[in-house]
């Protein structure tokens, strides 16, 4: 990640910052929003209550005179008694004006202004007007002949400077909101940069591995990314067992081939006899199975992390079918009982070669009876998958238990015929950091058991 294109829309911070300041800009907007409106409904709130309050002072003061209404030469609002203060009184019965506030003499007010719908004493009206804030309020009054009438009250105040004061307010309000997002970006920039620095230093640790730096992840990442650099890990041990796997195959067989050549080179060598077809067709064979023997090891998969479930029971049933095709007419009784929840984690192929290997073995070696048992072992802190193949041939000495089931042996160390395909299933098994043991059966024979790590 460059500096260049750290904020673009193709990197995973740049889209976190961008999406993380639209959203805070719309949480603002509608914060200011919100805020504007209470402020504007608080200042109407409050003009109302004042004038209202304003109303009751004149009503108060309003006396019956022998020319009708009266009002005191001192009002207690002296702003009603200052020209154009802002604040104004009327009076008013229908179209007819009663009196007005010294403060409203010059104003030159439309009809409208103090034209109200109001007809039940004792009701208000509050109006917000494009200059004026107007409050009217109606009173039953017995004006003469003792014959009540309807008299409105009414109280302008000028909305200028009332709604200038709220615009200051408001513009500070945004002005404070505006320092707060700026803010919150910054520290949203700071948090972003902490938060995406375990990818940072993911990437700056892959890096080190493609340049050769290093060979494997190092240091601890949040447990979110802890699947991702053990998987990567898991496929650097996989890429580095199979580059080790074919530089051991290499080596192994070219010193394999060093014995028979030297046969072969040694017969075309000696003049004294002729050349012998036997042995260089002994050697050959020899060759050919070493070499089929080293490539079969070559390929072996292994475990891997991300391998699907294969069912035991399903390739003990396809390779059982074969085996009984192949040796018909050997009349051989084949007994399995394999755990249908039994499953192995890996290469299909690995299992099937290595069950065919040993299946293979068992009805060649038996006389009549094979057994072939599939089971999981909870009793281990890791459970294990446990296949065991049983015949009821001759066995297999004690001492040729132990050699044949050693790590590490090349092909040119075993018996030509029978230790071929048993490397082959050894290779496999280590691969899987599994084990193989061979014992007596209770058939008779010998029994081939593998144990393999249940990765389910």
């Amino acid at each position: 990640m460059t500096n260049n294109n750290r904020l673009g829309l193709n990197t995973l911070f740049g889209r976190l910052f961008i999406g993380s300041v639209l959203a805070l800009g719309l949480f603002f907007g509608l914060i200011t929003y919100v805020l504007n409106q209470l402020a504007l409904e608080r200042t109407y709130r409050d003009v109302e209550a004042a004038l209202r309050l304003q109303n009751y002072l004149l009503i108060s003061s309003a006396q019956l005179g022998e020319n009708g209404i009266e009002m005191p030469e001192e009002l207690r609002e002296m702003r009603f008694e200052r020209y154009q203060s802002g604040l104004y009184g009327f009076i008013g019965q229908g179209a007819q004006l009663l009196w007005q506030s010294y403060s409203a003499h010059s104003l030159n007010l439309a009809d409208s202004v103090l034209t109200t719908d109001l007809s039940v004493p004792g009701t208000h009206q509050f109006i917000i007007g494009d200059q004026y804030f107007i409050y009217h309020y109606a009173v039953l009054w017995e004006l003469k002949a003792d014959q009540p009438e309807l008299l409105i009250f009414t109280v302008l105040e000028d909305s200028t400077p009332i709604l200038k004061a709220v615009a200051e307010q408001q513009q500070l309000y945004r002005f404070w909101l505006l320092i707060i997002a700026a803010a919150l970006v910054v520290i949203l920039l700071l948090v972003l940069r902490w938060g995406m620095a375990p990818l940072r230093k993911l990437a700056l640790q892959i890096k080190r591995i493609e340049n050769g730096e290093s060979d494997q992840m190092q240091g601890d990442y949040p447990i979110e990314l802890q699947p991702v650099t053990d998987n990567i890990s898991a496929l650097l041990d996989t890429e580095k067992r199979q580059r080790q796997r074919y530089h051991n195959t290499l080596a192994d067989l070219a010193h394999s081939l060093k014995t028979p050549l030297a046969v072969i080179q040694a017969e075309l060598d000696d003049n004294k006899k002729a050349i012998s077809k036997t042995d260089i067709h002994q050697q050959t064979r020899r060759m050919n199975d070493i070499i089929s023997h080293q490539l079969q090891r070559a390929v072996v998969v292994g475990s891997q992390r991300f391998a699907t479930r294969v069912s035991v029971a399903d390739c003990c049933d396809r390779l059982l079918g074969a085996m009984e095709k192949v040796y018909r007419d050997k009349a051989i009784h084949f007994q399995h009982q394999v755990d249908e929840h039994c499953f192995f984690k890996g290469d299909q192929r690995d299992l099937m070669e290595v069950l065919g290997n040993l299946l293979d073995n068992a009805c060649k070696a038996c006389q009549q009876q094979l057994s072939l048992e599939a089971t999981i072992d909870k009793s281990e802190k890791t459970p294990q998958l446990i296949i065991s193949v049983d015949d009821d041939g001759p066995g297999i000495p004690d001492a040729e238990k132990h050699r044949l089931t050693q790590r590490g042996l090349r092909a040119d160390s075993y018996a030509s015929g029978q230790g071929i395909g048993l490397s082959v299933v050894l290779d496999i098994i280590n691969s899987y950091e599994g084990s193989l043991t061979i014992t007596d059966s209770a058939l008779g024979g010998a029994r081939f058991t593998i144990s393999l790590p249940n990765q389910d």
